[in-house]
């Protein structure tokens, strides 16, 4: 079987490179861009890596070995075909139950969190598989902005595919519960704006800004006085 008898089409549940358009395309790309920063001599788990192109960043920047688990059989079939190597794997898995024989210097989970019911359990786990000194590179869309209508992690989000979505103090809270280190400087960002109290103010902004969500940059940076789009967190284990 060859990587053409797979098909694979974008629904909006994950991105597929080439097939999704130009916003979310550099929105993941860039999160893992990020993360190759840190990535020289490491060993690399990408929790829910989707069709797997992520791989060949994380190699092409030093990394030792990479190994890409979700819980798609068909993305896990097409991701070991186009990528597969000595030093690249992919393995079906869930994130809340996965384990493997070693532990990890680097995990990877981006646009996952807001899809699990039991993140609790998935946060325990990933502790699990970090090794000493690791870092847990995680990301979620920002729910004042993705979901303004929401208030708490109870209400159902815009997206129909996630099931809640996050702040940024509520996911640290939670890592935090589980034993992760979370500095302020831990606290970064994608297409960050100003954020207005005045709903008409905000309409007046995003007029101006033609399209924030499209315009403002998808690079990761440091959160400071604006409100992210999507937020990630760089999480250490000690």
């Amino acid at each position: 079987m060859t990587k053409e008898d797979i098909p694979i089409n974008f629904t909006g549940e994950f991105f597929i490179p080439g097939k999704s358009e130009e916003r979310i395309e550099a929105d993941h790309m860039e999160r893992y861009h990020f993360a190759c920063e840190f990535a020289q001599g490491k060993s690399i788990l990408d929790i829910a890596c989707g069709v797997g192109y992520s791989a060949p960043l994380f190699i092409n920047t030093g990394a030792v070995s990479y190994v890409g688990v979700d819980i798609n059989e068909k993305l896990i079939k097409y991701a070991n075909q186009t990528y597969g190597s000595d030093c690249i794997s992919y393995h079906l898995g869930d994130i809340c139950t996965f384990h493997n024989t070693k532990t990890y210097d680097i995990i990877t989970c981006f646009e996952t969190i807001e899809h699990i019911e039991d993140y609790n359990g998935a946060i325990n786990n990933l502790y699990s598989l970090l090794n000493r000194k690791g870092i847990l590179f995680i990301s979620s869309p920002n729910r004042p902005i993705t979901s303004p209508g929401c208030s708490s992690l109870h209400d159902k989000p815009r997206n129909k595919f996630h099931i809640h979505e996050f702040i940024p103090e509520e996911l640290i809270l939670i890592l935090t519960n589980y034993g992760f280190i979370v500095n302020q400087n831990d606290i970064y960002g994608q297409r960050q704006r100003k954020v207005y109290s005045n709903y008409f103010i905000n309409k007046i902004y995003q007029v101006l800004m033609r399209k924030p969500d499209t315009n403002l940059s998808a690079m990761v940076t440091p959160v400071r006085e604006k409100v992210p789009r999507y937020f990630v967190i760089t999480a250490t284990k000690e």
